[in-house]
């Protein structure tokens, strides 16, 4: 009976990706082929994974970007392997487009039940980069995770995460952390950004600790046949 009060947990590697091709907005046929591109890359034979999508950007701040993907995997060997071997034939067709990318690799605990999403077309996901100042103390950032962490009593969000950048690959080494929250639809996402205590920490708390940031939210990519035409 014991063993029934005891939380289950588990590490994963969370993997945001945020993507200017601004181009790509006046060619929606290519812009379909890419995101369901990207989006297909959970079926591939390389990609172990909790679960992945791609999408358009919502909004942003900061550093413009246009595009993103979120995924989550089971760990940084698993997401090695999915870099060398998944990614390379769809990042070919992108790379033409591709004016600026960011990712903040980083690693999250979290109870076992909770590390799959159910990917819908009404989920959202909400993502802040950041690259903390020089000045900025290790306490100081600690506290800003935690305090983002506990925005999830607020009751709006279905997952909230974060974590320090592992720089996985070199060219990502342009931001140092990352914050991600996870919404079942863009009206709880818009509650949560107006309300006075989300404003407070991510204006107040994250943001003051950044010497540059950039903020992304992102729907899934459901393919339409209207979007070929």
């Amino acid at each position: 009976m014991a063993d029934r009060d005891v939380v289950s947990t588990a590490v994963a590697i969370e993997h945001p990706v945020f993507f200017n091709m601004e181009g790509l907005l006046q060619e929606p046929a290519t812009e379909a082929m890419i995101l369901q591109g990207l989006n297909d890359l959970v079926h591939n034979k390389h990609s172990s994974l909790f679960f992945l999508f791609a999408g358009s950007v919502l909004k942003s701040k900061g550093v413009p970007f246009t595009h993103a993907l979120i995924s989550r995997f089971p760990s940084k060997d698993k997401l090695q392997t999915y870099y060398t071997h998944a990614i390379g034939d769809i990042a070919k067709h992108m790379i033409p487009w591709l004016k600026n990318e960011f990712c903040v690799d980083y690693e999250v605990e979290m109870a076992r039940e909770a590390i799959t999403l159910n990917v819908n077309k009404d989920l959202v996901a909400y993502v802040i980069f950041i690259k903390a100042k020089s000045s900025a103390a290790e306490l100081d950032i600690k506290n800003a995770m935690d305090a983002f962490l506990r925005l999830a009593e607020l009751g709006y969000t279905i997952q909230l995460t974060c974590g320090e950048n592992s720089y996985m690959r070199d060219w990502y080494r342009t931001m140092s952390h990352g914050f991600t929250a996870y919404f079942s639809s863009e009206a709880a996402m818009t509650t949560w950004e107006n309300d006075p205590a989300v404003i407070s920490v991510l204006e107040g708390t994250i943001l003051p600790l950044a010497e540059a940031y950039a903020v992304a939210s992102v729907k899934p990519f459901i393919h339409s046949m209207d979007a070929t035409k």
